[in-house]
């Protein structure tokens, strides 16, 4: 079977359309699933930075956990103080708001400046039995056979009309016939690879757990309007991803650290 044809299955009362947490959207989801496997179970004091809009630092708050949860976009620091944060607009490393259980880096890490204070701050800023718990992407890991799945994902999507036409990102990648060079055009040159997150983080810590894990159904989570389908969608994306991945057919693409002493 080519990587193309495989398909996702959305057909009711299969393990893809059953959602764990109704009121929470898949992607936050995801986060959050990976994010309470190593936290304290009875609460604690969480630092999670690059926020966005505050969905995952609400539902830890709803937890009760003690979050703060800075960004330095102003209009996602609005959209998290809305939720009930604690949200408060500021950069990393230039940071102070005390000693945390854990500090997280939802898919920011590999855009801070400097990568090695960023951590270094961040190891400091922990409590005795403290950890960092990162989320991000090897966005250097890809390779054509890959984007030739992702492309024809997206197409297989787009005709079922559940797509919103505009997306800007998808739009480069359907348009170009040279998809890898299309995605490395979408992606800033700065950015930290995984590698380097890992090296940063082992360079510290005595222990580093590492997982791979799905990423790509992030990038279809903006174009697809909202419905009771959707997160059924997304869900089966990711399982597709992970399965596909694990046999080698595409190359993963998300990466998860957990850091502790």
């Amino acid at each position: 079977m080519n990587l193309g044809e495989r398909q996702i299955n959305l057909e009711p009362g299969s393990a893809s359309s059953e959602l764990k947490y109704p009121r929470m959207q898949f992607e936050t989801r995801y986060s959050y699933d990976f994010v309470k496997r190593f936290l304290p179970p009875k609460g604690g004091r969480i630092l999670e930075i690059g926020c966005g809009a505050g969905e995952l630092a609400a539902c830890l708050f709803k937890d009760g956990y003690e979050v703060v949860a800075i960004d330095s976009d102003c209009d996602s620091i609005a959209a998290a103080q809305s939720r009930g944060v604690d949200a408060r607009l500021a950069t990393w490393p230039d940071f102070n708001g005390g000693q945390f259980d854990a500090v997280l880096f939802t898919r920011s890490l590999h855009h801070i400046h400097p990568l090695d204070e960023s951590v270094a701050r961040a190891a400091k800023s922990l409590t005795e039995r403290g950890r960092i718990i990162v989320e991000d992407f090897a966005y250097d890991s890809v390779d054509e056979k890959t984007l030739r799945w992702f492309r024809s994902a997206i197409r297989s999507l787009e005709a079922t009309g559940l797509l919103m036409v505009g997306d800007e990102f998808l739009e480069k990648i359907l348009a170009k016939t040279e998809t890898l060079n299309a995605w490395h055009q979408c992606h800033e040159h700065d950015l930290h690879t995984a590698a380097e997150i890992d090296a940063q983080l082992e360079r510290i810590f005595d222990r580093v757990i590492k997982e791979d894990s799905p990423y790509y159904f992030r990038y279809i989570a903006g174009a697809i309007p909202p419905s009771d389908k959707r997160d059924a969608i997304l869900q089966a994306f990711a399982e597709q991803e992970q399965t596909m991945a694990a046999n080698g057919s595409i190359a993963p693409l998300g990466r998860r650290f957990v850091a502790m002493r």
